[in-house]
């Protein structure tokens, strides 16, 4: 963290054996990894409540099987005769509290011992398998530590003797008395305001995590803090007005909070992890500027890019204008670019919800680096699209007027032949815009003059990626980049993932587009599905086109499956076509369904970005609880492209009272993709949107920053 680690081995303040074990599976070698493991929950041990290993407490949607660990009060306790096979026998049958929860447990064999510790009025801390019994919650095999022994029965105080003897412990949470070194040592463990407890690691337990982490304070000394405070350094960070507690304090109040709570250690060791990432973007940005661009050249009248304005098939709108500007500005054209003929290389983010018209922006912005005399790379993530872009590109650049412009497709399934003459223009300077996918970035693709990058659909390419082009350019001439996106971001995200790049945000969408409606239809109610095929139907019938999404390839509910069925079933005579990643004719297949070749065409999510088919009118997801927010707002993306109204159908087998049923609901109902993007954000881990594919770096993953929640607390981090 920020560079921070305690590198010596755990075995200095534990056995050799146990450190020996908890090295091997659970990870946990060194101080700083114990360190470093924070907890996900707690509870105050004045209270009862159960421990969660996803972040909460309480009794949070338990199932049967489960493995429970809590905090409780003892309700009733009574020795049981049991008479069975084996002869007779006693058991300890009881019933305990959890917040609002009445559990009931049973142990067998010494009874008398375990009736000594679990007494009405006693707290112990639980550990079990949650299992049902007679309509009420059960903890099958239970083990116990006393956390505080149940009053005497006369009212007496008890001795230190005594009240040392009223504590007991059984089973794996006996482990804490075990690693703490004895029951007295135990009691000191458990006497903090606050329990956590942590996620579950193989080979170990949140029982012998918490007494080893006793050890590991008691030997960790105090971390230097890594933030100055030295005249000229940044003003020390704060969280809606509250200052950040020191790094030291945060490192041990998150394993053993006061009383006030865990909140304050949490809030100052997200801003470290939020930080971390800023540093990585500032570092980038400094490596960005440090390299030189050319500006583009002033607009001339008889430029190719005036031809193209003037001559488009619509008028741009007042956001599609405004984002021009500011690229214009960026590219160091126009009053921007002053005397020099170098200027900082631009990094944008362009970012516009489905619809809004990114890619003729991104067209007439690739015109001015032609104009001035250099190449344009156009990545596409997909075969389909690159294919796609290639055929739209040219088809606006035919309107032009004068010097032609020349654009080259480049994939990875064309002909040898069709590769090297690909290459030829390419290297030669013939090709003006490059249209390709990965195949753009490969070594042996070697560009005359690269003036400009432009990513399309960001989220399927890594950092790496995205630079490789620029990072095999001369530093005076590196190529300006503009990434996009149709996948709203949210400000988090924007700030950390993109926080090299600057934003520039398309709002609205072109005039001329028809409405799309969207419901979630439950596979349980037949009318409804009948009706969605009746709709293809009646749609097909009128020149229109629809898609059928589906979340796999093979096997029920695959595209061949489903293909089969609709075409021998509901939708027997009409031409369905087949698409997915593993077909090699995928472009041709697009041109098929484009050109009334095929009236509905059956694919996975290959066709989630960039298909522009204004014909499309009706878009149907099976199993759409498989995909996620943003992804569903992409599909419904692929109709009403043209002036005609459009459907957009969720079908789902999912209960109506589950949370991806819900989730469904949420996104029929909502059209505004950045409220989208935050569902998404929050429906997601971290993982997902920081893991190493996207950020091309381990470094940059979190564990306690949510870019959902912690807004302020990223805000912060960038400001500092």
């Amino acid at each position: 963290m920020l560079g921070w680690d305690d590198p010596r081995p755990l075995s200095l303040v534990i056995t050799p054996d146990r450190a020996r074990n908890l090295a091997g599976k659970p990870g946990l070698a060194t101080m700083g990894q114990a360190l470093m493991n924070f907890p996900v929950a707690y509870v105050h041990s004045s209270g009862t409540g159960a421990f969660t290993e996803h972040g909460g407490t309480g009794v949070e949607t338990p199932e049967e099987g489960d493995r429970f660990t809590c905090l409780a009060e003892v309700l009733t306790a009574q020795v049981q005769d049991n008479r069975g096979r084996r002869g007779p026998r006693e058991i300890l049958q009881f019933t305990f509290r959890v917040a609002d929860t009445v559990f009931s447990s049973a142990l067998f064999g010494n009874v008398r011992q375990h009736r000594s510790f679990i007494t009405p009025g006693a707290k112990l801390m639980f550990s079990g398998t949650l299992g049902i019994w007679r309509d009420r919650w059960q903890l099958k095999n239970p083990s116990y530590i006393t956390l505080h022994p149940a009053p005497t029965s006369d009212g007496h105080t008890r001795t230190e003797e005594e009240y040392e003897e009223a504590f007991g412990a059984f089973g794996p949470l006996a482990t804490i008395v075990d690693v703490a070194g004895g029951m007295r040592a135990a009691q000191k463990v458990l006497s903090h305001p606050w329990l956590p407890t942590y996620r579950r690691r193989p080979g170990t337990s949140t029982a012998e995590v918490t007494a080893v982490m006793d050890h590991v304070l008691a030997a960790m000394g105090e971390p230097s803090e890594m933030l100055p405070r030295v005249p000229g350094a940044p003003t020390w960070p704060q969280i809606d007005g509250t200052p950040l507690v020191a790094f030291a304090t945060a490192l041990r109040q998150i394993h053993r909070p006061p009383e006030d709570g865990p909140d304050a250690a949490r809030t100052r060791l997200k801003f470290n992890e939020a930080l971390g990432l800023q540093l990585v973007m500032a570092l980038r940005r400094a490596a960005t500027t440090a390299r030189h661009a050319r500006p583009v050249v002033p607009v001339a009248a008889d430029s190719r890019f005036a031809s193209l304005l003037d001559r488009l098939p619509y008028e741009l709108t007042p956001s599609q204008r405004g984002a021009l500007e500011t690229i214009s500005d960026a590219m160091g054209g126009d009053d921007a670019r002053g005397d020099t003929d170098r200027v900082p290389p631009m990094s944008m983010l362009l970012q516009g919800d489905v619809g809004s018209g990114k890619t003729v922006v991104a067209l007439l912005a690739m015109l001015r680096v032609v104009d001035s005399g250099a190449q344009c790379a156009f990545l596409a993530p997909t075969e389909v699209l690159a294919v796609q872009h290639a055929e739209t590109l040219t088809g606006l650049l035919g309107r032009t007027d004068g010097r032609p412009v020349t654009v080259t497709l480049l994939t990875g399934s064309m002909t040898t032949g069709e590769r090297r003459a690909a290459l030829l223009d390419i290297t030669s300077g013939t090709s003006d815009i490059v249209v390709g996918t990965h195949a753009i970035i490969q070594d042996s693709v070697d560009f005359f003059d690269l003036g400009m990058v432009v990513v399309d659909e960001q989220h399927r390419f890594g950092v790496r990626q995205r630079d490789r082009l620029r990072e095999n350019t001369p530093v005076d001439r590196t190529p300006h980049l503009l990434v996009m996106t149709a996948t709203p971001i949210p400000r988090t995200v924007a700030m950390t993932m993109f926080g090299d790049l600057s934003v520039c945000t398309l709002a609205g969408s072109p005039s001329g587009r028809g409405p799309v409606d969207t419901f979630v239809v439950p596979m349980g109610r037949p009318k409804w599905v009948d009706r969605v095929f009746a709709l293809i139907r009646e749609q097909v019938a009128s020149g229109h086109r629809a898609f059928i999404v589906v979340p796999r390839i093979e096997g029920e509910g695959g595209v061949d499956d489903v293909a089969s069925r609709l075409g021998g079933g509901v939708l027997a005579g009409l031409r369905i076509g087949r698409l997915h990643g593993r077909m090699e004719d995928k472009a041709g297949i697009m041109a098929e369904l484009a050109s009334g070749q095929l009236d509905v065409l059956v694919a996975t999510t290959v066709i989630e970005v960039g298909v522009d088919i204004p014909e499309a009118t009706v878009m149907v997801v099976m199993e759409a609880e498989n995909f996620g927010v943003s992804q569903l707002h992409q599909l419904r993306g692929r109709v009403g492209r043209g002036p005609d109204h459009s459907w957009c159908f969720l079908c789902t087998a999912v209960p109506g009272e589950e949370p991806a049923f819900r989730r469904l609901t949420e996104t029929a109902e909502t059209r505004d993709g950045f409220a989208l993007a935050e569902l998404d954000l929050r429906s997601r881990t971290e993982g997902d949107v920081l893991g190493e594919s996207q950020s091309g770096a381990r470094a940059r993953r979190v564990s306690l920053l949510s870019l959902a929640d912690d807004v302020a607390v990223v805000g912060e981090a960038r400001r500092y």
